[in-house]
């Protein structure tokens, strides 16, 4: 049980760095203009990271077709990198990342989820 807990903890500090850099990159493409490979490798690991996030989060859930969406919805942005870009993978991309964020916010939870979340910090 406490192993399980440090390597909870660990890896969310690492996704937290993670997330800082790309983060910090991202700003600093504003005022240094880096190249078009280091953009998309941003824009790559934005997407990973927040796809990483809808997996992990996907658990918290008690509701099999909340954690369906949200597992769905974080493959989708991870993988979406290996396709050709257009309009319409944009779109669902954009769909991908706001759906779960809209389930978060207007869906009742019960109290179990509602501890859950308290601590994993999703929802104030």
């Amino acid at each position: 049980m406490k192993n399980t807990a440090i390597v909870k903890k660990s890896a969310m500090v690492i996704f937290r760095i993670t997330l800082g850099i790309v983060l910090g990159g991202k700003i600093l493409n504003w005022f240094l203009d880096f190249s078009d490979e280091t953009n998309q490798i941003l824009n790559i690991g934005m997407y990973c990271l927040i796809g990483i996030m809808y997996l992990f989060f996907g658990s918290v859930w008690s509701n099999k077709w909340v954690n369906a969406v949200f597992i769905i919805c974080g493959l989708y942005l991870i993988i979406m990198h290996f396709f050709d870009k257009n309009e319409i993978i944009s779109f669902i991309a954009f769909i991908c990342m706001l759906t779960p964020l809209l389930i978060v916010r207007f869906y009742p939870l019960e109290d179990d989820e509602k501890e859950l979340t308290e601590k994993l910090d999703i929802k104030n």
